[in-house]
């Protein structure tokens, strides 16, 4: 099945559990308006097809990927007539929001794959790259919720890697992310064109150690402030707990989310316990997640991604990690 025809059986499904009594062309009116994304913008089944059929398609989709999808549902809800809407309208804009979040992620795996793409094509051996937050499913839905949030403007993060964080930040919603990354991997500084291709004027990479880039950015920026803070850099103690330190200064006291992945491994776990043991910061909750290796497009493997439970046989090893969020104190 096409992921647009997907789409369209999901779009028929909630239509019909939620009570919509319109015909199925207003219900795809509906998605299309709320979605931002016009019925020729298809995601095709291979790049060739892609530009043949839809020369502007990558362009048209991207301009739409920052929409807030509780506003965006919420003005097409109250734009619906009585007759296709059949519902109420807390209901409308919960489920309209779904389906924008869902194509936001599927649109977040397929530039996450041009990305892979664009790798290969420099040379780069795609097991050898650290992180990949592609396969990590829960932890992927929960900062992109993050990024769709309305305070959202500028997220800092200290470890780019490969990109793809950067990536599902942007493809999210954030206006703005500014990266410190070490750079000891060849493939980080290949990435960097391909996110400034995507998302012009919207990234910013500091190339170096963090315990030494990130003070001397504050120094010379003083006035830069981070809405989301994700701390995913090095995984030993005095890594961790100096990030967590050096990014302080800088969270926005209006509105900021603090995120430090990989909470489970002992070094990171010891320095955010410190940190917090500190008064200088709070937890709020924890997600995790398993290592999948499921990739949305992969043939077989399909829509997997998209609302549905991954297969147990996908699960490659017993690799849990956790994620945790609160804020600076």
């Amino acid at each position: 099945m096409s992921l647009f025809l997907f789409f369209l059986f999901l779009i028929k499904c909630i239509s019909f559990s939620l009570g919509f009594s319109g015909t199925e062309e207003e219900a795809l009116g509906a998605w299309e308006a709320a979605a931002g994304v016009s019925a020729t913008v298809k995601l095709w089944e291979n790049e060739e097809d892609r530009e043949k059929n839809c020369p502007n398609c990558r362009s048209a989709v991207t301009a739409h990927l920052h929409e807030q999808p509780h506003i965006t549902a919420a003005q097409v809800c109250s734009e619906l007539p009585d007759s296709v809407q059949g519902l109420d309208g807390a209901s409308c804009v919960d489920n309209i929001s779904y389906m924008i979040e869902e194509r936001q992620l599927a649109l977040f795996y397929e530039l996450g794959q041009d990305l892979d793409a664009y790798l290969e094509e420099k040379g780069v051996d795609l097991p050898d790259v650290e992180g990949k937050s592609f396969n990590f499913l829960e932890k992927v839905r929960a900062l992109q919720k993050l990024a769709l949030h309305e305070k959202v403007d500028t997220v800092c993060e200290v470890g780019f890697n490969a990109g793809h964080s950067t990536l599902l930040w942007l493809a999210s919603g954030a206006r703005r992310v500014l990266s410190f990354e070490l750079g000891q991997y060849s493939y980080s500084s290949k990435a960097i064109p391909f996110i400034n291709s995507r998302f012009p004027n919207r990234f910013q990479v500091v190339m170096g150690d963090s315990l030494h880039t990130v003070p001397s950015f504050h120094a010379m920026w003083p006035d830069e402030r981070c809405n989301i803070i994700f701390v995913d850099g090095g995984h030993l103690y005095h890594n961790a707990m100096g990030d967590l330190e050096n990014l302080r200064p800088m969270h926005n006291e209006s509105f900021h989310i603090l995120v430090v992945d990989d909470t489970n491994q002992g070094p990171v776990a010891s320095a955010w316990r410190d940190f917090q043991s500190r008064g200088l910061a709070r937890e709020d909750g924890v997600v995790w997640a398993d290592y999948s290796e499921i990739f949305l497009w992969k043939e077989g493997n399909g829509d997997q991604r998209l609302g549905m439970e991954i297969d147990p046989e996908s699960i490659v090893a017993e690799w849990r990690s956790s994620m945790s969020f609160g804020e600076y104190l």
